[in-house]
């Protein structure tokens, strides 16, 4: 596959990613490629079981229902993940004797790598903000803001502990504890992916509320 090509498909799972869902006229805005070069790759990555048939989706005013592709749960195992960190911070908080417990230890290790992001003593709210949006972005956590309704709300569209995390629920906690660290404040779990969730969304509230 040639890096042209590895680069549109890496770009589609990650809209699909985020979006949830989208049409080709969709990925064609949001891409700035051609409907012809989306509906190749969606053709190729169908083939390979990456990505669902699609289904009908009504579209506002007339007209006929536009086709909606979203990813397969197989195309989970070529979305970001990031073992390596999360084993060496783990691995670092229990040698050091800072950890009773697995959930205790990934606490640890979270804050210690959020504090570790944040530069300055009194960091301002906008350096806080900018940390955490450029730790999670280079993560592949895939971040965004819901700014609805009231307060702040990180919604994190991939895992990158996934299969992990299914496995050992306390692994929420490392990410937990890094954003409060980060940000300063408390940050509440509402919804995660290691639960079915379509995505996490972390609550900020205190010093980290927006």
């Amino acid at each position: 596959m040639g890096a042209r090509m590895a680069d549109s498909r890496s770009r589609i799972f990650e809209f699909l990613k985020r979006r949830g869902s989208a049409s080709v006229a969709e990925l064609s805005r949001g891409l700035g490629l051609t409907p012809v070069t989306i509906r190749h790759h969606l053709e190729a990555l169908l083939a390979e079981g990456l990505v669902e048939v699609p289904s009908p989706r009504r579209k506002p005013g007339p007209g006929r229902p536009e086709m909606a592709y979203r990813l397969a749960p197989s195309a989970d195992r070529l979305l970001p993940r990031n073992y390596g960190e999360l084993c060496e911070c783990l691995l670092s908080a229990m040698q050091e004797g800072s950890a009773g417990s697995v959930g205790s230890a990934l606490a640890a290790a979270g804050t210690a790598l959020g504090r570790s992001r944040v530069s300055g003593t009194s960091p301002s709210r906008e350096t806080r903000l900018r940390a955490a949006q450029g730790f999670l972005e280079s993560r592949g956590y895939f971040p965004s803001w819901d700014r609805k309704g009231a307060g702040s709300v990180l919604v994190l569209s991939n895992c990158p502990y996934l299969e992990v995390v299914q496995h050992v629920p306390a692994v929420c906690r490392f990410d937990l504890a890094i954003l409060e660290a980060v940000l300063g404040g408390s940050v509440h779990l509402e919804s995660s992916i290691a639960q079915h969730d379509a995505c996490c969304r972390l609550r900020m509230t205190d010093a980290g509320a927006l």
